[in-house]
């Protein structure tokens, strides 16, 4: 009799063990279930911000700091996908927010929001090896240096303004899509004489394309940066449809964004992938820029 009484008590603890675990079961069901699918896009570069190896894996400081924006915000499903429409697609409402290092210029700012920035970029003046290093835009014009630059870049359009405003002190302009092998050639064969670009992506050219003997990074001056920047540029956002959805968002990653700095989770992502600080100060997260 006992032994049926044992075999009977193991039984119900079987039956409610095993109902425990499907109530547990549904209960993580019914909360995957309630979680919001957040549509990410990139246009998986420009390298080292964004990479994607050959099995089409994301890395790189940009996304470092969006998986962990998300990490936080758990009531989220993020799915991130590689694309080139990934600045257009967020303006058709295809996805929710577009990660590819985007700067600030106001002709964007009219069709999406910016978040928090989350990169301070840091620019040199890419020329050849031996080349007295150049410290300013007027020091360019006085020596009569030709600028190569994509057209419509923010480069090219600081230029532009700073030959606006000095018309007796231009810097001549070399308006170029070729590839950056081709350009850093010229750079070293003396057909055009520097370029400007961000630190990282600056010294990722270099190393691929082997020109460690033939050009220099020289840093470029704050003040300089201001002017490349057009006074707003200097810091790399996420973009957001400019909706009522989208202002939900933003206003939730701004709020982890600005966590991640206080915490110095963003300091230490960027010592991770660039050994060096290029965190935004800390009045870039009390407003948003537009």
């Amino acid at each position: 009799m006992k032994k049926i009484t044992k075999i009977a008590s193991l039984l119900a603890l079987a039956v409610i063990f095993a109902a425990f675990i499907s109530c547990n079961k549904k209960s993580a069901e019914s909360s995957d279930s309630q979680k919001k699918t957040i549509r990410a896009a990139t246009k998986g570069r420009p390298v080292p911000y964004i990479t994607v190896d050959k099995d089409g894996k994301l890395d790189g400081y940009d996304i470092a700091v969006f998986n962990e924006v998300f990490s936080r915000l758990p009531q989220y499903t993020v799915n991130l996908i590689v694309t080139d429409d990934a600045l257009t697609g967020v303006l058709s409402g295809q996805y929710d927010i577009s990660v590819n290092n985007w700067s600030y210029n106001d002709k964007r700012a009219v069709s999406y929001y910016y978040s928090y920035p989350y990169d301070k970029i840091v620019y040199d003046f890419m020329q050849r090896k031996g080349d007295v290093p150049l410290t300013s835009f007027a020091d360019a014009a006085e020596r009569g240096y030709t600028l190569a630059a994509g057209p419509g870049n923010n480069v090219a359009n600081a230029v532009e303004i700073w030959n606006e405003n000095h018309p007796d002190k231009k810097i001549k302009i070399e308006y170029t899509e070729a590839d950056t092998a081709i350009i850093l050639q010229q750079i070293a064969d003396g057909k055009v004489d520097f370029m400007v670009h961000d630190h990282p992506i600056a010294l990722n050219y270099i190393e691929t394309y082997g020109a460690e003997n033939t050009i220099e990074l020289h840093p470029v001056s704050e003040e300089a940066s201001v002017q490349i920047a057009n006074l707003k540029a200097v810091y790399s956002y996420y973009l957001l449809p400019k909706d009522e959805k989208g202002a939900q968002l933003r206003e939730e990653v701004n709020k982890v964004l600005k966590e991640m700095h206080d915490d110095g989770t963003l300091l230490s992502i960027s010592q991770k992938y660039f050994q060096a600080d290029q965190v935004p100060e800390s009045s870039n997260y009390e407003k948003t820029i537009n």
